[in-house]
């Protein structure tokens, strides 16, 4: 059974009665506590949460309400910030919330609410040295608070000396209980219009901490009523594998229609306030984006190898890769997104001015989680869109990476949000006016999402798969060297690359001579553990591919194929094959026709350089191909006859941020990367100036 959890916000003060209060009876065998640090910025505990408490504790920083420090008392922006996470995802994800103390506070405050910094000579009631003051309270007929406790007068412990202002409530929230004996301080806040709302209760008090708690109604009916509304919560949850070890790494919270709507609105009220920021300052906050993946590649390369099953060495390539784009972006964008003069003088000026599309939505991919996304939300956010990113449910892990650096780096909050889900989740972005939708995976949910958007005539950018040929000439010098080449073409990232080298076509001549060498150095390939350093292919990232790899080897083998080497599943935990190479193929076979995704690979007999260029155009797909040759004038009039976006010559699998990454037919739609992706994501205004 998957247990709840209520997430407890940290205070460095009495944070055990908070957590002591929640007893094992209480909990049963169906509830968990998760500490939510503001001291560990643990946020992505956040996502895994059903319900949570907002402590007490230090003061509230007034610039977080928009006055001036008028008072003596610590305070700490930091956990100012941290909890605001806290309350926006639970208004985010309608789940229960009860806030105590400092934490009532910070919901009228984050509600647009004010405080009264020091409550003055009313601090005789409120607060006490040594021990809570104890005080009585009348409880408003009809609230919330009267159907929790079922009282309507009662006496409760208090230590604070800010307050909510009553004459300044936060939005749609009203006031449950005052203090009596002239005291007219708010006791208890709750939601005005319930309507759509979780269940949220915020008291001024310190219930966890009563002396007679076990019997005080504004204790023990408060805290069992918040349990009933955690265990009656319902969040989709997402199990993420470690496909290393099958073993759970983390249980998240999906997105619901609900949730997404009102990401989606949030994005669309901060969109226009980020267009107007210059996109000098906009670079800006991508180029500390860029340092903070430099600082923290540690635990970036880990979490994305542990939720992923690549070599831990290929996640730090691959962070590293990204921080070589997002310099790209951070030294171009400025050039090609100014206004362009194209005529200055005469009786009418033309120039061309470059805005933003709006809203977008980036539906991405588990293989390249880093470079893929950047190569839609670095320009999409300096030509100052905002982007609904939804990363792939294989790697959701490192998309709450990418969204905290965003934000922390100065991104805002309402411009840059993840939709976290499998499929539907996806689904439900394709019903939002949003203002494109930039995809990358399989050609047929490609194919599927361009059929759905198509009536709303926005941009829609595909990034697909490929099928992508490599041919070995006669005149080659260094055979292993070449096969060396080319293996590690198919093998790296586990073979899961839109641009991996899925097909090869070798010359007659060193056909024999290539397949040798090619052959004896797969088998001395190291599989295994990806967070062993010595590993050099990890796991396939989804268990059903490990069935589809294999029935494209077996299908080859009944079709006439040769098995050199692999062609088995590993016999051990985890979703690993052995790198599996196939000669003797023909075009009838899967493994030379469809997507394989994996280390496999048929290596195919040519003629000469006719049949070769023929068979590599024998193809849905069209990505990449690659030539291996000494003579470039040969290797490229074969690489002319290519109908594909990409071609290499000595070379194969790459991306250069400074050249245009596209598709033909199968292969997708759209451009990224090079100057053309960074006008991908504005659009163009014509202005005539007359006079």
């Amino acid at each position: 059974m998957m247990k709840k959890k209520i997430g407890i916000s940290y205070t460095r003060t009495n944070f055990h009665f908070y957590w002591n209060w929640f007893e094992a009876a209480d909990l049963g065998d169906d509830i968990e506590l998760v500490e939510l640090s503001f001291e560990r910025n643990n946020q992505e505990e956040i996502e895994t949460c059903d319900a949570f408490v907002l402590t007490g504790g230090i003061d509230i920083h007034p610039s977080i309400y928009g006055e001036d420090f008028r008072g003596t008392e610590k305070t700490e922006i930091a956990r100012d910030l941290f909890e605001k996470k806290i309350f926006d995802y639970s208004q985010l994800h309608s789940l229960p919330l009860l806030a105590i103390c400092r934490g009532m506070q910070l919901v009228n405050v984050l509600q647009g609410g004010k405080l009264i910094q020091d409550l003055g000579k009313m601090n005789d009631i409120h607060r006490k040295a040594e021990t809570d003051k104890r005080h009585r309270l009348r409880v408003k007929e009809n609230s919330l608070l009267q159907e929790v406790t079922d009282d309507q007068e009662g006496t409760i412990n208090s230590a604070h000396h800010q307050a909510v202002d009553s004459d300044r409530l936060g939005k749609n929230l009203e006031v449950g209980a005052f203090g009596i004996e002239g005291d007219s301080v708010a006791e208890s806040l709750e939601f005005a219009d319930k309507s759509g709302k979780a269940f949220m209760l915020c008291v001024q008090w310190h219930p966890e901490r009563m002396e007679d708690r076990q019997k005080n109604h504004f204790s023990i009916n408060i805290k069992n009523r918040f349990l009933d509304e955690v265990r009656k919560s319902a969040t989709p949850k997402l199990r993420v594998i470690n496909p290393a070890t099958e073993e759970t790494i983390k249980v998240i919270n999906e997105d619901t229609e609900k949730s997404i709507l009102a990401k989606y609105q949030l994005l669309r009220e901060g969109q226009s306030a980020w267009a107007l920021v210059p996109v000098k300052e906009r670079v800006e906050c991508i180029r500390k984006f860029a340092t903070s993946l430099e600082e923290e590649k540690e635990e970036l390369g880990k979490t994305l190898t542990t939720e992923m099953g690549k070599p831990l060495q290929e996640s730090f390539n691959e962070l590293k890769g990204a921080k070589a784009k997002i310099q790209f972006f951070i030294d171009n964008s400025e050039k090609w997104l100014q206004e362009e003069w194209i005529t200055k003088e005469g009786s009418t000026r033309e120039k061309i001015v470059y805005e933003p599309l709006g809203v977008v939505a980036n539906i991405s991919a588990w293989n390249y989680p880093y470079l893929v996304a950047i190569n839609v939300v670095i320009p999409a956010l300096i030509g100052g869109n905002a982007v609904l990113y939804k990363p792939s449910e294989y790697t959701v892990l490192t998309g709450i990476h990418i969204r905290r650096m965003l934000h922390d780096s100065g991104i805002p909050e309402d411009c840059f949000e993840l939709a976290i889900g499998r499929g539907q989740v996806g689904s439900l972005l394709l019903d939002l006016p949003l203002d494109g939708y930039f995809f990358t995976g399989s050609y047929r949910t490609g194919k599927f999402i361009a059929e759905r958007i198509s009536s709303k005539l926005v941009p829609c950018q595909l990034e697909l798969g490929g099928k992508d040929p490599l041919y070995v000439m006669d005149d080659v010098d260094d055979i292993d060297q070449v096969a060396s080449a080319v293996l590690e073409g198919v093998v790296y990232n586990n073979g899961q690359s839109c641009c991996a080298v899925e097909r090869v076509y070798v010359h007659e001549r060193v056909f024999d001579a290539f397949v040798a060498s090619f052959g004896d150095q797969a088998r001395r390939l190291v599989v295994g553990d990806p967070l062993d350093p010595n590993t050099q292919v990890g796991a396939l990232s989804r268990k059903e591919q490990l069935d589809f790899l294999l029935d494209q080897v077996e299908d080859a083998i009944q079709k006439g194929a040769t098995l050199l080497t692999g062609g088995k599943r590993l016999a051990r935990r985890g979703y690993y094959i052995e790198p599996s190479v196939l000669i003797n193929v023909n075009h009838g076979m899967k493994i030379m026709r469809d997507e394989s995704f994996g280390p496999v690979i048929g290596i195919q007999r040519v003629k000469d350089d006719d049949e070769a260029a023929s068979l590599m155009r024998d193809s849905e797909y069209g990505l990449t191909a690659a030539v291996y040759s000494k003579d470039y004038a040969r290797a490229e009039r074969v690489m002319r006859k290519m109908d594909t976006g990409t071609v290499y010559w000595n070379c194969c699998d790459r991306v250069s941020a400074a050249l245009p990454w596209s598709g033909r037919r199968h292969s997708g739609l759209g451009v990224t990367l090079s100057y053309q992706g960074i006008r991908a994501f504005v659009q163009p205004k014509a202005f005539h100036i007359r006079g």
